[in-house]
């Protein structure tokens, strides 16, 4: 086989694997987070936290032990940043938000420091549970 075609086939082999997985990525359960410190508490359960970008990486985003958390982003998000992954005790949470009525659901979490990123790893944010 000449080198040209192994180069087409491996491109080819690449666009198929990259659309799989930005379909799968919009399909399987996850979470994420972000925005501000004092995160909004809906029906006295259900937090509110709206993801948005500062340059290159998220916002630092705030939320209250013990309670759900429901996580959406606003305009300011864009690229791979709408894809979050967020890791939390083992289990990945991964979701594609793309518009702003879009929500990913967190459970409960203790009081801690939680990172997460966007599904390709460039840009990152932080989730602080008080």
């Amino acid at each position: 086989m000449e080198k040209s075609t192994l180069y087409g086939v491996g491109i080819f082999v690449l666009i198929i694997l990259g659309g799989l997985f930005f379909i799968k990525g919009g399909q399987t359960n996850g979470s994420v987070v972000a925005n501000p410190i004092d995160g909004q508490v809906i029906q006295g359960q259900l937090q509110k936290i709206v993801l948005s970008q500062e340059g290159f990486n998220y916002k630092d985003a705030g939320a209250k032990a013990g309670k759900p958390i429901s996580i959406s982003a606003d305009s300011s998000v864009r690229g791979c940043l709408r894809s979050v992954a967020f890791n939390i005790n083992g289990q990945k949470y991964v979701k594609y938000l793309k518009t702003p009525e879009e929500s990913l659901e967190l459970p409960a979490l203790s009081r801690g420091s939680y990172t997460f990123s966007c599904s390709m790893g460039m840009g990152y944010g932080k989730l602080i549970v008080e």
